[in-house]
């Protein structure tokens, strides 16, 4: 599976970072190495540090140009719209393989 993260802009690249760290973005960098770890290929890109990643794919585009950055984080699975405006678990991620 390729997976591509779409980051509301962070304080560094993983947002674990600082004095009290966002549970949630925790939860995230685990889920990622834990699928890199089993195989698959996992990018997150930041519209500061990688601009031109959000206007290449079209439905990111799209979707912040309508919602504006409201709907990120974006995540896309194999190069389709997965979720938009939370991160999903490990196990939704694992349901889009198996189906």
């Amino acid at each position: 599976m390729n997976i591509e993260l779409y980051d509301p802009e962070m304080c560094c690249q993983t947002g674990v970072c600082g004095a009290s760290p966002d549970p949630e973005l925790i939860r995230v960098g685990e889920m990622v190495e834990w699928l890199k770890q089993h195989g698959h290929e996992v990018v997150r890109y930041m519209l500061s540090r990688n601009p031109e990643q959000f206007t290449q794919q079209e439905q990111v585009y799209k979707r912040v140009l309508q919602e504006g950055m409201a709907c990120l984080p974006i995540v896309t699975v194999d190069g389709e719209l997965y979720s938009s405006g939370r991160y999903p678990t490990l196990d939704e991620i694992i349901a889009v393989k198996e189906s």
